[in-house]
Formats: structure tokens, sequence, C-alpha cells
């Protein structure tokens, strides 16, 4: 996450009139819209929001938030799916982190004021959490790995991203806040098969998938539980995007 000159297109820190969000993968982008979407593109939707479908990683996570700034974003959102750390959480539990904490131990905390609004309205229909999000450079694709990251910073789930929107968003003085829903638990394992499928851009590559699956079998049972979850989790972002309808700002 190095840092690079940023545009600052507004003075006002408190302005939050177009909101920012990053997505990594197609079905997460598609929770909040049914516009198609390829990988580096960035749409306008109703509302006054961009999306820009960023890819996997927190490199390609800083590009695509650099680019909503540039685009006139006043408020940056990191949207999508996490690693459960927690052994409470589970596929599809939602977190509204009150701060994220990078690779490097920064801590970002979230705007506080938008935080608090979105708390106000998803409280009465959803169960969600607030404790730290971390960032890791890697997917952790095992319970020890989760296990150990989890002891080494004490966040109670992980993802790729949210830390380097967080780190746009400060360097560019405007307001930040991550919503994730829980994609696996911190007791399953992520297939192979799964993981060496899947480009930057979480695009499936249907012939690599069938090779692993070739090689591997046995992990046809892990692949759907991992789809099974990851749908769990979208169904949640889903039901957020809902109840916000247009205003992911929660005014």
């Amino acid at each position: 996450m190095g840092p690079g000159p940023l545009p600052q297109p507004f003075e006002q820190e408190s302005d939050l009139t177009s909101l920012g969000i990053v997505a990594a993968l197609p079905a997460e982008a598609g929770s909040l819209t049914n516009q198609p979407m390829t990988a580096g593109s960035l749409v306008r939707l109703p509302g006054n929001k961009i999306i820009r479908l960023a890819g996997i990683g927190g490199k390609l996570a800083r590009t695509a938030a650099v680019e909503l700034v540039a685009a006139g974003a006043t408020a940056l959102l990191s949207w999508g799916s996490a690693g459960a750390l927690d052994k409470e959480l589970l596929p599809g539990s939602l977190l509204l982190p009150k701060s994220i904490i990078s690779s490097d131990q920064t801590i970002f905390p979230v705007d506080s004021a938008w935080h608090e609004r979105l708390c106000h309205l998803l409280k009465e229909h959803l169960v969600f959490h607030t404790r730290p999000l971390a960032e890791s450079p890697i997917v952790l694709s095992s319970p020890a790995e989760k296990r150990g990251f989890y002891q080494q910073c004490g966040a109670i789930a992980v993802d790729m991203e949210s830390a380097s929107v967080a780190e746009v968003a400060k360097e560019a003085k405007i307001s930040f806040v991550a919503i994730r829903a829980i994609a696996d638990p911190s007791d399953m394992t992520i297939p192979k098969s799964a993981l060496t499928a899947l480009d930057e851009h979480g695009r499936v590559q249907p012939l690599k998938l069938l090779r692993e699956l070739v090689r591997r079998p046995a992990e046809i049972f892990l692949l759907i539980r991992t789809r099974n979850h990851f749908r769990s989790a979208l169904t949640t972002l889903s039901t957020v995007a809902q109840l916000a309808g247009d205003n992911l700002l929660a005014f």
C-alpha cells in the first residue's frame, strides 16, 4: 500500500454527497446493482453512488479507491465479504467494524457519525458486529492460519482490501466505512481448487477448476460448502442494500 498522489476534489471533510464503493468481486458488486460490470469498470448508480469493481487484494483496491476519488467521490465504502477469525461469526454474519487494522498494524478508524447512522438504520433488522477488521496480504485458507492471525492481531475478521481503501480515504481527507459479511467461518478450510481457479479479478476459470478437481476430487464437497457460505454473505449484503435503498450514507 505505497503512498501515491491523490486528487483533492473537495475541501470539506464532512461532505458526503458522493459515495464511492469499492467491491473486489463481481458477485459482491452484484449485490448492489444488476448493471453489468467488468474488471476495472466504474459504474454510476442511483443515489449519487459510484461503484468500482476492483479485483482481489490491496493493490487493486487502492487503485480503485484512487480512481473513485478522482471521479468525485467524497466518501469511500469498502463493500464485500470477509473471513471470520472469531469462532462466533457464522456465514452471513454482518460486520460494521469501527476500525481497520492494516498489515503493518496501522489503525484506521471509520467515520464515527456515518457508522452510527448505519448502525441505527440496521439494528432493528440485522445483528451486526463492530469489532475491528484486519487486513491480510494473502488468503487465510486454513483454520490454523486463521487462529494464528487472530492471536496476532485480535481482530474479529479479515479481508484483503478494506485497509487500502481506508488509507486512500485518509490521504484524500474524506470519510470511510466498511460493510462486510462473513463468507468463510474460522473453522473452514478454503479448497485449493477454488483459490487456483480464481483470477485476480475474482472470475472463475472453468478449465482450471476442472483440472484442480480432477487432481483433488474430494474437494468437490468443500467447494460446495464454500459456494453456499459465500451465498450467505451475498444474501446479507443484498439485505443491507435493500434496507438502505439508494442511501448507504444513511442520512
